[in-house]
Formats: C-alpha cells, sequence, structure tokens
C-alpha cells in the first residue's frame, strides 16, 4: 500500500536563536571594557572623563552625566569659568587629577613667602571653587616649586622657601573657610622642573627659571 504524500512538507524546527541578545551584550560591554582600559593607559584623566559621558550616553545609564557631579573634566570648565587664565593661572590634568599652576612671579616677591595683595583674589576664586558641593569631598595637594638658584636671601635653602610658599597657599585657602584637613602642602625645591634651568652647554635659561618658580594647586580625583 503506497502512503499518502502529505498535502504540507513536514516543520522544520528553527534552533533557538535567543542567545543571540545576551551574546550581544557581552559583545557590547567588552568594547566599553577596551575603551576604559585604552583611556587609562593614556594617563589623561580629562579624555577619560569624556568618554566615561559617552559611554553613559550610548548605554543610557545617565551615570556621570549628572551636572552636579565633581569630575575632571568638569572641574576644568568651571575653573575656566572663572576665568583664571586671565590671572596667569594655567588649568590642567595628570595621572593624579586636575592642576592648577600659578608662577611664583604672580604669587610672591623676589625671595618673600608672603602673598601679594593681588594674588589674594584669585586664591578667593580657587577656595571657592573647591568650597563648593561638586569638589568639596576631594583632597588637595599644595606643592611650591622652585628654579635651581637660591633665590631667597633669608632661608638656607630651597627646600625651605618652596614649602613655605605652599604653606602660605595653603593658609591662604584655608582663611577662605576651607577645611584644614583637606590639605597637604608641600615642598620640592628644585628637584622637578617643569623646563631645563641650563641650555645642553651647561647655560642659565632665565625665562624656563622663571617657569619653574611656581606653585601647583593639585585637586585629587
Amino acid at each position: 500500500m503506497v502512503k499518502k504524500k502529505p498535502d504540507h512538507p513536514p516543520h522544520e524546527d528553527h534552533p533557538d536563536e535567543t542567545w543571540l541578545i545576551p551574546y550581544s551584550d557581552l559583545l557590547t560591554l567588552l568594547l566599553a571594557l577596551f575603551i576604559v582600559l585604552f583611556a587609562s593607559s593614556s594617563l589623561d584623566k580629562n579624555k577619560a572623563a569624556q568618554i566615561q559621558y559617552a559611554l553613559a550616553a550610548a548605554f543610557g545609564s545617565g551615570q556621570g552625566m549628572d551636572e552636579g557631579s565633581g569630575t575632571i573634566a568638569n572641574f576644568i570648565n568651571d575653573a575656566k569659568d572663572l576665568n583664571l587664565e586671565d590671572s596667569g593661572v594655567i588649568i590642567s590634568s595628570d595621572a593624579n587629577g586636575a592642576t592648577l599652576e600659578m608662577t611664583s612671579i604672580n604669587l610672591f616677591d623676589k625671595g618673600a613667602v608672603t602673598l601679594k595683595p593681588e594674588a589674594i583674589p584669585v586664591i578667593k576664586k580657587i577656595s571657592l571653587l573647591l568650597n563648593s558641593n561638586k569638589y568639596k569631598k576631594y583632597r588637595i595637594v599644595v606643592e611650591g616649586h622652585t628654579d635651581d638658584t637660591n633665590e631667597s636671601d633669608i632661608l638656607p635653602s630651597n627646600w625651605e622657601l618652596s614649602g613655605a610658599r605652599a604653606g602660605a597657599v595653603v593658609r591662604a585657602m584655608i582663611a577662605n573657610a576651607m577645611d584644614i584637613n583637606r590639605f597637604k602642602a608641600v615642598g620640592l625645591a628644585e628637584i622637578s622642573p617643569a623646563y631645563p634651568n641650563l641650555n645642553p652647554y651647561g647655560e642659565p635659561i632665565p625665562e624656563n627659571r622663571i617657569k619653574n618658580r611656581r606653585v601647583i594647586v593639585r585637586i585629587e580625583f
């Protein structure tokens, strides 16, 4: 007896493809991880913060997008909004956080450790910014730097000079109602120049020496 051919072909079972959804999520997370690792390897936290915003927007989480959050990128923007650069402040960031760099010539007279009167309003602007709700939880390191000459006729070495100048800036900021426990003052003398004090022939570079005499306010994010 011949079997009758069915009117419809037998139903073919389709493989379960629901696994593709978590697999695609995993690939997305791996991509995000590699982006974060790449940003970290560059040691530029400002760029890393910007990437964080982009990732948060891409995933729709909103994390890191809060305008009230205190990030390095926000701090740099807020500092620029205060026109600190017009007062000779260099706004930047490094592996340890955001930095505000001021040359000593704008803060102190030659060899002195007392702030110039015209430097007080600049320190006050910085203090008010650091004391705002965005940034008041972060610790602050104030570094004093000198060139390779002994600028002071009173203090025995650049160690005392750089330390006293860092301390003077800290005292001025504390006078603006900042918490003393947030601060560390460090005198680094001439051991960490930003520019060479001497050219390859051993001759002094006056403009570089001026730049190396500086105070750095470092916000540890």
